[in-house]
């Protein structure tokens, strides 16, 4: 009888047991979920701010030219390759070209956003490859880059370093592996 009795004892404490971690598995189910925020929420203008501008890095006459711009509480942005001769600037390459026979352009190849306002994320499409052959010899290669803001003194201009690396995957025979792009350059931000 007594054994009759633990079997029976056991057997409701399993199912108490049971019935515990069925009821704590769907409460951590609805904190988890109520903890997502949506992007409209994670993207605040303040965080996005800092980095709204025309960035450049330089070296000696040549010119990399990075435009970020907001839209609906995202980065975006374009990139040029300048060439600067007797302070005329002259345009050599652009991501945001003109396709042939049509009035559309390529649009952003930035797209990312931040988070603290101080490092920025984002993939990168470097569309310019070959870019001086023509539009039909472009190739493209696509990556991440961070604009990480540097603390700097009263006055001085912003700067923030960029680096960029491409997204890891299998990749076609004749696909770029580099980029065109500055991959670890320090940029200063003009405006």
């Amino acid at each position: 009888m007594e054994s009759l009795i633990e079997k029976i004892l056991v057997t409701k404490i399993l199912h108490i047991m049971k019935n515990i971690l069925y009821t704590l598995a769907i409460l951590l189910l609805f904190s988890c979920k109520s903890q997502n925020l949506s992007a409209q929420s994670r993207y605040t203008m303040n965080n996005l701010t800092p980095f709204i501008g025309t960035w450049e890095y330089q070296n000696g006459n040549e010119i990399f030219r990075v435009s970020i711009y907001e839209d609906n509480l995202y980065l975006k942005g374009d990139y040029w390759f300048i060439e600067v001769n007797n302070g005329v600037e002259t345009i050599i390459c652009e991501s945001n070209y003109n396709i042939p026979n049509t009035n559309i352009y390529n649009g952003y190849v930035i797209f990312g956003g931040s988070l603290d306002g101080i490092k920025m994320g984002a993939q990168i499409d470097d569309n310019t490859i070959d870019c001086e052959n023509g539009l039909d010899a472009r190739k493209g290669v696509d990556g991440t880059f961070g604009l990480t803001i540097q603390s700097g003194c009263l006055g001085c201009p912003i700067t923030a370093e960029w680096k960029v690396s491409i997204i890891r995957g299998m990749r076609t025979v004749g696909e770029p592996r580099e980029f065109s792009i500055p991959t670890d350059v320090i940029m200063t931000k003009m405006n």
